[in-house]
């Protein structure tokens, strides 16, 4: 079975640098760069309210690894994506997102809308696993508790 990609994130946030960056870079997938990249850029723009909607989350087993196939639908909360779709539609388009994932995924979505990312990952190993330049301001995103 697939890792999904708070598995993925979860277990990098376990080890220590060195494994953390040969995890990530083991672990490299366009999808994990999206979700990271839609995160971290300071130049991307979500068009959803901060804080998390009502929603109902998906059978575990069930949407295990979903968020794979629904990564094309980020655009559309981001501006630049799709900014003619009204905001009760995107709203609603956000919350279908969010019950057809994995609710671990859910979680990993609604941080990275509010510019966070839930797991203790220091930005700098990002950058260096993966080769990308997101800005680091010696912050470590750091799983809530």
């Amino acid at each position: 079975m697939t890792q999904a990609i708070f598995e993925i994130l979860d277990k990098a946030s376990k080890l220590n640098k060195k494994e953390q960056v040969d995890f990530l870079r083991k672990n490299d997938s366009p999808s994990l760069r999206t979700i990271l990249t839609y995160g971290l850029d300071p130049t991307i723009e979500w068009l959803l309210p901060t804080g998390d909607p009502p929603f109902q989350p998906a059978n575990e087993f069930e949407s295990h690894g979903a968020l794979y196939g629904q990564m094309r639908k980020l655009y559309l909360f981001v501006r630049g994506g799709n900014d003619n779709l009204n905001k009760i539609k995107r709203e609603a388009l956000f919350i279908q997102l969010l019950e057809s994932v994995h609710p671990e995924d859910a979680k990993v979505l609604l941080a990275i809308k509010d510019k966070k990312l839930p797991y203790d990952i220091p930005i700098k190993n990002i950058n260096e696993a993966l080769g990308l330049n997101f800005p680091d301001k010696k912050k470590t995103v750091s799983k809530k508790t």
